[in-house]
């Protein structure tokens, strides 16, 4: 895990920081970040962390952000479930579900609580969400997945319309939306077929480029992001007009099954 201490004579000394899924490859490459910038981070996922949480209990979040005042939370705790959306067990379903989408809930409710109550009420802090390509487009073989996704992006955006009409202008949320990573979510399943459409993109885009998006953020506000922008705004195309995108979902994944295979053949599978 890495190393939390802020540098010394930062002007982020003494703000801190919540990175929720902390034991995982993006997870990591935020705390990452985040310590270098000075930020004082306290990283925590159901294992792997000096302080565990699982984001699916909302009366422990709210203890923890209690607890920490956080000036900032990343809600990054997320899993992937692939597989047959129509028939894929229902055990695997309530846990995407309850993870990617109630997770980042609770979590952001939870810093709501602490950070709209800040300067007489207008508020103070930020909550970046991580959401995904598959928030704007439906991904066959990751249906539970990319609806989760899509959940935590109407989510987002329909809160910072609420704040806004509350006058709760200081708390900022953002929306980052990256491209299939190379972390463990993708590389442990590599050779599931059922995660071709993941691996359409050029290359897998690495998750410090993602965290170094996220640290951008924090000095220019932005609601949504995506991770590379091309991505998104190629997906954000496609997403609008489905009559499109659906009759292309086959050569997609044909591009991204090759890509796939391509990238499961480097890791020696």
């Amino acid at each position: 895990m890495a190393n939390t201490t802020p540098a010394p004579g930062n002007s982020l000394q003494g703000r801190t920081a919540v990175v929720t899924g902390a034991n995982g490859g993006l997870g990591q490459a935020i705390v990452y970040r985040l310590a270098d910038l000075g930020w004082n981070v306290v990283p925590v996922d159901i294992v792997g962390t000096s302080r565990t949480l699982d984001v699916r209990d909302a009366q422990a979040c709210r203890d923890l952000a209690r607890d920490v005042q956080p000036d900032l939370w990343v809600n990054n705790a997320g899993v992937i479930g692939a597989g047959d959306a129509a028939t894929q067990g229902d055990d695997v379903v309530e846990r995407v579900v309850h993870t990617n989408l109630l997770g980042v809930i609770n979590g952001t409710r939870a810093a709501l609580d602490e950070m709209r109550q800040r300067d007489g009420g207008r508020g103070a802090g930020h909550i970046v969400n991580i959401g995904s390509l598959a928030s704007w487009v439906p991904v066959p073989g990751e249906a539970v997945y990319g609806a989760t996704k899509a959940g935590v992006l109407s989510y987002t955006l329909a809160l910072v319309a609420e704040l806004k009409l509350q006058g709760v202008t200081g708390v900022r949320l953002s929306v980052v939306c990256p491209d299939g990573m190379s972390t463990p979510m993708l590389t442990d399943i590599a050779d599931d077929p059922g995660i071709a459409l993941s691996f359409t993109g050029i290359r897998l885009t690495k998750p410090e480029t993602v965290a170094a998006r996220i640290s951008t953020l924090l000095d220019k506000p932005k609601i949504v992001a995506s991770v590379p922008r091309w991505r998104g705004a190629q997906v954000r195309i496609l997403g609008a007009v489905p009559e499109l995108s659906l009759p292309l979902a086959g050569l997609f994944n044909k591009v991204g099954a090759a890509n796939q295979k391509r990238w499961a053949k480097s890791l020696n599978r």
